[in-house]
């Protein structure tokens, strides 16, 4: 149950709702998952309107075709949505999906908690009116949806920031605003550990995303060299789409795995391999530790925020590098295994019961502090 005095309603807003995983996504249905565990009422609020990156006129204009798209597709107008198929949300939690701006029911002392940056406007004016409480969940600067400083504008109309990142923390620094950091947790019952590495086959893991930032051309160049270097080591990668961003006949590819059948490749491999210029607290290499897979990456801050010097790393755009990097920790399982077991134990620390927690305290935080000249609206 929740306690005295802390939020009673919470209310996430979220992009589109997908039939594929989507960690960003996935980050917000533990929290909401965790919430209702402590007897706190969620809804969560899904609308096809914030898939519309861009500003001004550019982005009204498809944020139009997206309605209009989705109005065509839709079979009712109830705004009822069963939740995703690849995640199971709490019986408890209401989940509403359309595709025009969402009118939450909101009352004072509420909390809306934006996610993506084009959610942030919405998230602001509709809790300044009604009186509630607006925190944005900062998991990555968005670069792909709206311009920089745009992002910050954007960050700065909410009460209160959470970041999942360090990285991300000094961002919101740089435009003078504030932010609580909150680094993600893991569900330890979703990622067993498999055999020690030792006991692994020779074998190295990547996600091949088309998303630039992702490097699938720096991952494909790793794995390539790696099988030139090494034939005896195979070299597998996953990935969303049904075919490779780039053709390799030296990678076997799994398209869209089921969860199963990703904690199977995460526990078959020696090795997890990551690329990307850009992450925010990159989950894959967290997911691989805790299935016990050595990790090796580009230097960058969102591979740090998860796995802080318990991972191999070269600079960003460095092909070559990862390859001898992963073709050591195969060469030496023992000395890796260390580092997985020391990381292993750190990501367990942080739960989602404790950060669902700790949220509803910065909720009640803010709150104070908004209402100490007008009153408690509670």
């Amino acid at each position: 149950m929740t306690r005295p005095g802390t939020t009673r309603r919470v209310h996430f807003l979220l992009p589109g709702a997908t039939t594929r995983p989507v960690g960003g996504y996935k980050v917000v249905y533990e929290y909401a998952n965790a919430l209702a565990e402590q007897g706190v009422d969620v809804t969560i609020w899904h609308s096809q309107i914030f898939n519309a990156p861009g500003v001004g006129l550019r982005r009204a204009l498809r944020r139009l075709r997206l309605a209009a798209g989705w109005a065509v597709r839709v079979r009712s107008t109830s705004g009822q949505y069963a939740g995703p198929t690849w995640f199971t949300l709490d019986s408890r939690i209401r989940v509403r999906s359309g595709a025009l701006m969402p009118r939450m029911p909101l009352g004072r002392g509420d909390l809306v908690i934006a996610t993506a940056v084009q959610t942030f406007r919405s998230a602001a004016q509709q809790a300044r009116r009604a009186g509630a409480i607006s925190l944005g969940l900062i998991q990555h600067f968005e670069t792909w949806a709206s311009p920089a400083q745009a992002i910050r504008s954007d960050w700065a109309r909410v009460d209160e920031r959470i970041v999942i990142a360090p990285w991300l923390a000094d961002e919101c620094a740089a435009a003078g605003l504030s932010s609580v950091l909150l680094p993600n947790a893991l569900d330890a019952s979703s990622f067993p550990p498999g055999s020690p590495l030792p006991d692994r086959r020779k074998e190295v893991l990547s996600l091949l995303s088309p998303h630039e930032y992702k490097r699938p051309d720096v991952v494909t160049e790793a794995l390539e060299e790696i099988v030139r270097r090494r034939p005896d080591i195979t070299v597998r990668a996953f990935g969303q789409d049904p075919q490779m961003p780039i053709a390799s006949d030296s990678i076997s590819y799994s398209p869209n795995p089921s969860p199963d059948q990703l904690r199977g490749l995460y526990a078959a491999t020696r090795v997890y391999l990551c690329g990307s210029d850009a992450e925010g607290w990159h989950l894959p290499p967290a997911e691989a530790t805790l299935c016990g897979a050595a990790v090796v990456s580009t230097d960058i801050g969102g591979v740090r925020a998860s796995m802080a010097d318990d991972a191999l790393y070269v600079p960003a755009g460095d092909a070559v590098g990862l390859a001898e990097l992963a073709i050591r920790v195969v060469d030496a399982p023992e000395e890796a295994q260390l580092r997985v077991e020391r990381a292993r134990r750190r990501l367990l620390e942080t739960t989602y019961e404790g950060n669902a927690s700790r949220l509803l305290q910065i909720a009640s935080d803010v709150k104070a502090r908004k209402f100490s000249v007008i009153g408690d609206p509670s």
